[in-house]
């Protein structure tokens, strides 16, 4: 979860300065993505050296590892620049979104711990 939250702090200052630049001639936005094996085909996976080993998705492990890009989704425009500011808060509202998911995926846990803390008083 902490690697989750740090990505989407990360991935919303990418945002925010592609939103920033909106109007800066020639500028070019920039995309923060999960970084997946080297070829483009899909996320790093866990070696399993046994039958017994749990099963884990690559949906759990695609937070592992970040590469910044440059978004080309979009055509430049006439004075080169290619931030879309309608896309750009459409990302921005799906990642805090994500971001919120996470936050309190972390407050559950913390629940349960403070939880077990107090001997199970609720306290």
């Amino acid at each position: 979860m902490h690697r989750a939250l740090d990505f989407h702090l990360e991935r919303h200052s990418v945002i925010s300065s592609n939103v920033a630049n909106v109007d800066t001639p020639g500028f070019h936005p920039q995309e923060l993505l999960r970084a997946d094996d080297g070829d483009g085909s899909s996320p790093r996976a866990l070696a399993t050296t046994d039958a017994a080993h749990f099963k884990v998705s690559g949906g759990e492990l695609a937070g592992l590892l970040t590469e910044s890009t440059v978004d080309t989704t979009v055509g430049a425009g006439l004075d080169g620049n290619s931030v879309s500011l309608e896309r750009e808060m459409s990302k921005l509202a799906a990642n805090d979104l994500r971001y919120d998911g996470a936050v309190k995926i972390v407050n559950a846990n913390l629940a349960m711990l403070r939880y077990a803390a107090n001997d199970g008083s609720g306290g």
